[in-house]
C-alpha cells in the first residue's frame, strides 16, 4: 500500500454492490453504536450499504494503523464529524466517508482535516433551480443559470459535492451556511472565496469515481496530491486480519 505523507491524501472508491458477496466479515467489526445507527434505516438496501460502508472504513483505516478493524474506536465532534478515539488518535490520521447508490468514497489524510462527498447523477432532486437559489452562493447560482439546461444537473451536483466536502472538512456540516463560501461548477474544482480563512490554505479536487457519479474531496492544506484507489467490497473482506 502507498505510504501516506503530509502532502498526500488517499481516496478509496469501494463498490458496495458489484460483487454478490456476503459481507458478514466486515459487519462483525462494527461497534454496538454503529449497529444502532444501522437499525434506524427503514429499507434493507440502505441498511446494507451503511453496514458495508462502515465496515470498509474500518478495514481501510486498519491498514494504516496496522491493527484489526474491530479494535478501532471512534468519537464524534460537536457537529457529528468522526475521528479516531484514544489511543488511535495519536496517529494524527484524518478521514471522511461518503456513499451514494452503492459506491463509497473514503478519504484519508495525515495531520490535515479532510472531507469527501459523492452523489449519483440520477438522484431525484425536486425543483433544482429553486434549491440552488435558496442554498447556493449568488455567484454559484449565476453560474448554474448561465449553463444550457442539459448541463445543469451535473453542474448542480458538482457544486453540491464540493460544498459538502468543504463543510465536512471544516467539521460543521450544513450547520454553516452554504452561502458563506463559493466554489466553481466546471470540470475543475476551485474554492473561489470563503467568508473566514484563506482559500490558498485549501486543496479542492473534482472526482469522477465511476460512470454516473460525481464527487469531491477538500483538504485543509494547499497543493496536496490525491491518489484514488479503487477496490471491490470483497477485496477488503478477504484481506487478512479483517476479523
Amino acid at each position: 500500500m502507498d505510504i501516506l505523507q503530509t502532502d498526500t491524501a488517499h481516496v478509496w472508491a469501494v463498490d458496495l454492490e458489484r460483487e454478490t458477496f456476503d459481507g458478514h466479515m466486515l459487519a462483525e467489526t462494527l461497534s454496538a453504536d454503529e449497529w444502532v445507527r444501522a437499525d434506524r434505516f427503514l429499507f434493507e438496501k440502505h441498511r446494507a450499504h451503511f453496514v458495508a460502508a462502515r465496515g470498509c472504513l474500518r478495514a481501510i483505516l486498519a491498514k494504516y494503523m496496522e491493527c484489526k478493524p474491530g479494535e478501532l474506536a471512534f468519537f464524534y465532534g460537536e457537529h457529528g464529524k468522526p475521528a479516531l478515539a484514544s489511543p488511535w488518535d495519536k496517529s494524527q490520521l484524518r478521514f471522511n466517508l461518503s456513499h451514494s447508490a452503492g459506491l463509497a468514497l473514503i478519504a484519508v489524510s495525515l495531520r490535515c482535516e479532510i472531507g469527501v462527498d459523492i452523489e449519483h447523477l440520477s438522484r431525484k432532486v425536486g425543483h433544482m433551480q429553486d434549491l440552488a437559489k435558496r442554498f447556493f452562493a449568488p455567484g454559484e447560482y449565476k453560474q448554474l443559470c448561465a449553463l444550457p439546461r442539459e448541463e445543469r444537473r451535473r453542474a448542480f451536483f458538482c457544486c453540491w459535492t464540493r460544498k459538502e466536502a468543504y463543510l465536512k472538512a471544516v467539521g460543521t456540516g450544513l450547520v454553516q451556511s452554504l452561502k458563506n463560501f463559493e466554489v466553481s461548477l466546471g470540470c475543475k474544482a476551485k474554492l473561489l472565496w470563503i467568508k473566514e480563512g484563506n482559500i490558498k490554505d485549501w486543496t479542492l479536487l473534482h472526482l469522477d469515481p465511476a460512470e454516473g457519479y460525481v464527487g469531491s474531496v477538500a483538504i485543509a492544506k494547499k497543493d496536496v496530491e490525491v491518489k484514488v484507489l479503487k477496490h471491490l467490497l470483497c477485496d477488503l473482506c478477504l484481506n487478512k486480519g479483517v476479523n
